[in-house]
């Protein structure tokens, strides 16, 4: 039996409910040629699951990339473009010609992506990490903001543009320009106008250093910030001069490539084209076990979840794809249990419940372990919605944007470790939730955010991020050192209970803000009249009633839940202004400020937090690093006969991911604790002095904390214990 398809036929031949059902997969590696959906007649119940588990000791690969045997590389010769490489690699690049049409039809994508044996291959470009950056803007291009620019969207294509166009600082683009006369593939991506919005777009052309973009901006290219707008263009051959990079010309059909150090010369490419490995509607108590699953660029996500209850993923890893990871939505009690997910665009998607209702879902994500490692241009994503989902003791790091986001009611984010998160972005958090009035009852208690450093003169971050007028987060116990510029950073919002935290060697420690409260209370009427866009994001009361109800903080359930939500809501300019908040028996150590609350800009804009008759702040003290067990690990546990104040009560050493029957083995964290406190030791997490370097920046920022961890056994765990049964989420 070699296809999981056959192995479900199998189980559905075994009646299951009537007694467990177990399938055993051995290692090795399967392709996966279309997906295997599962509905509701793989329903087993709790005293007889049916499970698909790996055999202990073996780690079975579920592959739907296009497979490629390498073994005929050779070195690139003067027939095959020599002359068309950088002069610094020449010698060190492969080439393989590809015959099979398949795999030349996927290669021939401009948003291909490959991995050789499991390890992610990047797109030959400039720079190799991090970003270049434009000298000058020639033309802001076409503009066009979905959801907020009127009529449609102009029309473009590569030999009639309507993009923007401009030069780059300190980078001859000759290369470039020759290169372009026969094979036009070349994508820009970065932060063409804000230091927070990430944007990708076809390049155009290139002539006499002139960059032209194909189609559309949301903003145009422009430049407010205070650094130089940053790019890095990819797919192009003449830039293929790194370890891991590759590129496929589609006129003579042949892939060029240079392997990573020690790599075998007879591994496989695996060409990110294929189908998701499981899609799962309606089932009940199934589970995956111990499986990888990998090269998917097509579908809804390698592994979808909906409608059902009691679906797991434990001990398994997803990786090496351009479609989400795991996606779970409705249903009830389904998740992911000690997984790995790296080098994915779009890690995790929980949502389930009913927002209007109330009615929790319960869909969890528990010790898992979420990064990046080869895939140094994926932004990632873990995204909460719904009502009652949880996601506790999990991993995050070595993300250059805002990573994990949440929105709407009651969820739990609790015991997690964040850090090196958000080092290329300007604006955002670790972790965030924006724009919406109804998000109440979610808890953020017990997490340990360190190390967001924020890039110098950019667009100041956060660690906890409630935006544009989030209420009702309750940020209760949490750990932050050196998190980012403010580490509670709430944007207007009123509502929020920030009590009990720990705030050590930051900049700011809590802010708020009333300075732009008027100007969205009058913005109200102006979405009324027409005059802008009804359902833009500041078009807040008509919003959140599309979730609510029509005054639905005034009904059940909501009425009787979250009695401040309707006092807040019931005032009508008031309710824009950051009412209604507690700060309460927070710890604060090395900051530049613990509270700051902002009336307008300026240092003349600060208000004393005592001052602010709508906000409640008691017991906010300052401690001595010396209370704490061993700061140099960052181990925060409170030293026994530490001097007064009292200290919250943190389970400080149960925060991150924990070994359990499938993870066996743990990425040791004192280990990396110290080495990620070393690499930014004598750095502030915010510096207002700091200088934005063109010329260094990018080797100043960039610390792959992925392969780290992964060379210190962070990305191996163990295989299911077959003696233990299976347990559900406690």
């Amino acid at each position: 039996m070699r296809s999981l398809a056959v192995a479900a036929e199998r189980v559905l031949a075994a009646k299951p409910g009537s007694e467990p059902v177990t399938v055993w997969i051995h290692g090795g590696r399967y392709p996966v040629t279309e997906t295997v959906r599962f509905g509701k007649e793989f329903s087993g119940n709790a005293d007889a699951p049916i499970r698909f588990r790996a055999v202990e000791g073996e780690v079975p690969v579920f592959d739907s990339g296009l497979a490629v045997g390498l073994s005929k590389a050779l070195p690139v010769s003067e027939s095959d473009g020599l002359e068309r490489l950088a002069e610094s690699v020449r010698g060190q690049v492969l080439s393989l010609k590809i015959d099979d049409k398949d795999a030349r039809d996927a290669l021939a994508n401009p948003s291909v992506r490959c991995s050789i044996d499991g390890r992610t291959l990047s797109l030959a470009g400039y720079p190799n990490v991090g970003f270049g950056h434009i000298d000058r803007i020639v033309n802001p291009g076409a503009v066009y903001a979905e959801g907020r620019t009127l009529g449609p969207r102009p029309s473009w294509s590569i030999d009639k543009p309507v993009g923007g166009s401009f030069t780059l600082r300190d980078k001859d683009t000759a290369a470039w320009e020759r290169e372009y006369e026969t094979a036009k593939l070349a994508t820009v991506t970065g932060y063409l106008a804000n230091d927070w919005y990430l944007q990708s777009h076809p390049l155009a052309s290139i002539k006499d250093g002139v960059l032209r973009l194909a189609d559309s901006s949301r903003y145009g290219i422009k430049n407010n910030e205070k650094i130089p707008r940053r790019l890095k263009v990819t797919n192009l051959l003449c830039e293929l001069d790194a370890p891991g990079e590759f590129y496929f010309d589609r006129a003579d059909s042949r892939l060029f490539f240079i392997p990573f150090p020690g790599q075998e010369r007879n591994g496989t490419l695996s060409i990110w084209g294929g189908p998701g490995l499981l899609e799962v509607d309606g089932a009940s108590h199934l589970a995956f076990e111990g499986l990888v699953a990998e090269g998917v660029s097509t579908g809804k996500a390698v592994v979808s979840v909906s409608n059902s209850s009691h679906v797991v993923l434990a001990g398994c890893t997803v990786r090496n794809s351009t479609r989400p990871g795991v996606v779970i939505e409705g249903g009830n009690d389904c998740g992911l249990r000690s997984c790995d997910l790296y080098d994915l665009r779009h890690h995790l998607t929980l949502t389930g419940g009913d927002v209007r209702t109330l009615r929790p879902a319960g869909n969890f994500a528990v010790n898992c372990h979420f990064t990046q490692v080869s895939a140094s241009d994926f932004y990632g994503r873990v995204q909460i919605r719904g009502v009652g989902q949880i996601f506790r003791n999990n991993l995050l790091h070595n993300f250059p944007g805002q990573v994990l986001v949440f929105g709407d009611c009651d969820h739990r984010i609790e015991r997690n470790e964040l850090f090196n998160i958000g080092f290329e972005e300007g604006d955002g958090g670790a972790i965030y939730s924006g724009a919406s009035r109804w998000s109440w009852g979610n808890v953020l208690r017990h997490n340990f955010l360190h190390h967001l450093m924020c890039l110098p003169q950019a667009h100041p971050r956060g660690g906890i991020y409630p935006d544009d007028g989030d209420q009702g987060e309750t940020i209760e116990g949490n750990v932050f050192y050196k998190a980012a510029h403010r580490a509670v950073l709430i944007n207007g919002g009123a509502g929020h209970a920030v009590r009990d935290n720990l705030f050590l060697e930051g900049y700011i420690g809590i802010y708020n803000t009333e300075a732009s409260a008027e100007k969205a209370y009058a913005r109200i009427a102006k979405y009324e009249s027409g005059e802008l866009k009804r359902g833009d994001k500041d078009d807040q009361i008509w919003r959140t009633e599309q979730v609510v109800g029509k005054e639905g903080w005034n009904r059940e359930p909501w009425r009787s839940r979250y009695p401040t939500f309707r006092k807040i809501m019931n005032q009508e300019r008031m309710r824009f202004y950051p009412i209604e908040c507690e700060y309460k028996g927070n710890r604060f150590s090395g900051n530049w400020r613990n509270i700051e609350h902002r009336v307008g800009g300026g240092e003349n804009g600060v208000k004393d937090i005592g001052q602010v008759p709508f906000i409640r702040s008691t017991d906010n003290v300052d401690i001595r690093m010396s209370v704490f067990a061993d700061p140099d690990a960052l181990d925060f546990r409170v030293r026994r006969g530490a001097p007064p104040p009292a200290m919250p009560a943190i389970p400080f050493a149960k925060i991150g991911l924990y070994q359990d029957i499938y993870r066996a083995r743990l990425p040791e964290k004192d280990g990396y604790r110290r080495a990620v406190r070393s690499r930014f030791d004598g750095k502030r997490s915010f510096d207002p002095k700091a200088k934005y370097d063109p010329r260094r920046i990018n080797g100043e920022i960039y610390f792959n904390t992925g392969l780290l961890l992964r060379d210190m056994g962070g990305m191996l765990h163990g295989v299911p214990d077959s003696r233990r049964p299976h347990t559900e989420l406690d």
